[in-house]
């Protein structure tokens, strides 16, 4: 993508999916937009063999439905991308596509779902301080809190020259468990401001709301989407994580929303497949991936696992 490729005024957000993303994007999208209180922009790249022609066709579909200037980007894959678990090479398309969309925008990871009042984060970039390269949300402290500096699923990126970071990647030991975080808290670590935890509240490290203040944006991290999970399985899945009814909530109000229209047998068809769409592995924290997958197949005939299971968390 060219710097040029578009001339817009309006707010930028940055996305970037690949196959196993695209229900995750969809809802993300529609909410993003019945939510916004000003006009935005979706940027939303793909790496090249990544997204089938049948899953962009389906992305435009969407982008176009929600009435949303857009625009779809290929870009080539990166020998230095590499996979583990999880995460997969299209996280590195933040550090690419920032690299040649100069300009102010807001980048979010796929697995976020946004509530209203999300896009003051545009003032935020907006007034930064000067030097300041990516506006970040502060780390909510709390017991499970297990990683150290800032988390990259929310980054507003600012006018700023931005880090070289090819080389960098290139010289982390090759089995780095989330490299591109680790390269954003050490290229960045003294180039960022900070905003208050809700505009990036983990839902997997702090699962319990206080019960007044919704999150402005939730991100879903880790290998357990709310996408994966069977919905017989939601209201169990509540004393697990409550936080997952927002995104549940986000995807009934989208569903709602496209009664009638053409756009809603393939929606239905990507949501069935979404469920089926986790990276399933036997390494560390490999079980609860198997347990949605179990439970995904087993469908309503599942819930008294799903009941144990909720069970056991109010202990």
């Amino acid at each position: 993508m060219r710097a040029d490729r578009f001339d817009t005024d309006k707010n930028v957000v940055v996305l970037a999916l690949d196959n196993k993303m695209v229900y995750g994007f969809q809802v993300l999208v529609q909410t993003l937009v019945s939510t916004s209180q000003t006009n935005i922009f979706v940027l939303v790249g793909h790496l090249e063999g990544r997204l089938s022609s049948a899953n962009k066709a389906h992305v435009q579909m969407v982008l176009e439905w929600c009435q949303v200037d857009h625009e779809i980007v290929e870009y080539p894959v990166h020998e230095l991308f590499t996979e583990r678990r999880h995460l997969t090479a299209t996280t590195f398309l933040k550090f690419v596509i920032s690299d040649e969309l100069t300009r102010p925008h807001l980048w979010l990871d796929i697995d976020t779902i946004v509530t209203p009042g999300w896009d003051a984060l545009f003032e935020e970039i907006a007034r930064a301080p000067r030097g300041v390269g990516i506006v970040v949300a502060e780390k909510l402290e709390g017991p499970n809190t297990r990683f150290e500096g800032f988390n990259a699923g929310v980054l507003g990126w600012t006018s700023k020259p931005r880090e070289q970071w090819v080389d960098a990647l290139r010289d982390l030991p090759e089995k780095r468990f989330s490299s591109e975080q680790y390269l954003f808290n050490t290229l960045y670590s003294d180039k960022t401001s900070s905003v208050e935890a809700s505009y990036n509240f983990l839902s997997s490290w702090h699962e319990d709301l206080d019960g007044t203040t919704v999150p402005k944006v939730i991100h879903y991290s880790g290998p357990l989407k709310p996408w994966h999970l069977h919905r017989a399985h939601t209201g169990n899945w509540r004393e697990i994580n409550p936080t997952w009814d927002i995104w549940f909530a986000a995807e009934s109000e989208a569903l709602r929303s496209l009664r009638g229209s053409s756009l809603l047998r393939s929606t239905k068809r990507h949501a069935h497949r979404a469920l089926f769409s986790g990276r399933l592995h036997k390494g560390k924290g490999a079980g609860a991936s198997w347990f949605l997958r179990v439970l995904a197949i087993l469908g309503w005939a599942g819930k008294p696992l799903s009941w144990a299971l909720a069970k056991r968390a109010k202990k």
